[in-house]
């Protein structure tokens, strides 16, 4: 029997055992990637970062990562909205907005169609992950974390934003929440990761108000507070003015000429909700949980808790928000009482409720 030019009969039978020829014709085009894919993504309220449910690392969790096949065609924005709203448990995802890349001045619209299977692109990395900003940081459904995470690398290089605060109540510099240096404890900084986009002046004043329990957005008292973009500025920045991270260089990125945030009042009930009572009634702590980690957190504040894994624990079950000093980051937990009745404060993923 003759061959036809360019086809061997011989060669062709055998690629797929059943002497046809498709299987020829789709190595021949097949460009999709090989093992699975992920959508890398961090989440935000107009007041700052938020961590995930779905955490990348153990001691960062506010890159989140999702497999790609979890996310439902098409995958247009407001599609992926509402599935990563479902994924982490938050509500009103269509008033939700999405930021590509994270400095991006403008939300993308409902009807952009992202590629969650491409080599490369919005999402599909941990250095360009997806930012959702969202209405409110409540979720519908507490999740425990049980999963073993890595640790993120030491040498992961931070951007921050240095800072004063000055009080309205014209004491002059106050300690900062988020102080680094003994020698000079009025002076702190925020990771430029987690302030929301779009990155304003607006956004980094409502970020340092968030970590420091100041008045945020909504309270009368906010638009008395106003930031300068250094210590020698006459005037304040507007809201309105574009501030970019990218770079070495941009308002606060030296801590020997930080911004100023000035006529700074704090919001009573916020610092209050940080602080438990000492005279609270134990009997409040009927919720036993168990401890999901074992772990020394002196370091991070003088609240914090050391905890170690499968020690039963009480808690009344209120969570409420804490600074770490280690990641300048504000983390949600519970206050709780362990078997030496020690009383402090355990981020809610370190938990399980029994």
């Amino acid at each position: 029997m003759s061959t036809l030019p360019g086809r061997d009969h011989t060669v062709s039978s055998s690629l797929d055992g059943k002497g046809g020829t498709d299987s020829a014709a789709k190595v021949g085009k097949s460009t999709k990637r090989t093992g699975p894919t992920y959508v890398y993504y961090r989440l935000y309220t107009k007041l700052g970062a938020l961590e995930s449910n779905h955490p990348l690392y153990n001691n960062d969790r506010f890159i989140g990562r999702i497999p790609s096949k979890l996310f439902p065609p098409p995958h247009t924005v407001a599609s992926i909205k509402r599935s990563l709203c479902k994924l982490e448990d938050l509500s009103e995802p269509d008033k939700a907005l999405v930021f590509t890349p994270i400095s991006s001045p403008a939300p993308k619209e409902d009807s952009t169609r992202l590629s969650l299977y491409a080599p490369s692109g919005p999402g599909l990395s941990e250095q360009d992950p997806i930012a959702l900003v969202v209405e409110s940081e409540k979720r519908t459904e507490e999740v425990s974390q049980s999963e073993k995470l890595p640790e993120c690398p030491d040498d992961t290089d931070i951007h921050y934003v240095y800072y004063r605060v000055y009080s309205s109540e014209g004491k002059g510099e106050k300690k900062a929440k988020t102080s680094f240096d003994e020698s000079d404890i009025s002076l702190g900084r925020v990771n430029t990761l987690f302030i929301a986009p779009p990155h304003t002046a607006g956004s980094l004043k409502a970020c340092i108000a968030k970590v420091e329990g100041l008045v945020t957005p909504g309270y009368a008292l906010y638009k008395d507070m106003e930031l300068f973009e250094d210590m020698t500025s006459d005037t304040a920045m507007s809201d309105t003015d574009v501030v970019s991270f990218q770079g070495d260089i941009y308002p606060g990125s030296d801590e020997d000429d930080p911004v100023a945030l000035v006529n700074a009042t704090a919001n009573a009930a916020a610092d209050q909700k940080a602080k438990p009572a000492s005279d609270e009634p134990d009997s409040k702590f009927t919720k036993r949980a168990r401890l999901t980690y074992t772990y020394d957190y002196k370091s991070c504040g003088s609240i914090w808790l050391s905890i170690h894994k499968d020690e039963i624990v009480c808690t009344d079950g209120v969570i409420i928000s804490v600074m770490s000093l280690v990641t300048n980051a504000v983390c949600p937990g519970y206050i709780v009482i362990n078997s030496k009745g020690e009383k402090g404060f355990v981020q809610r993923w370190c938990l399980q409720f029994i």
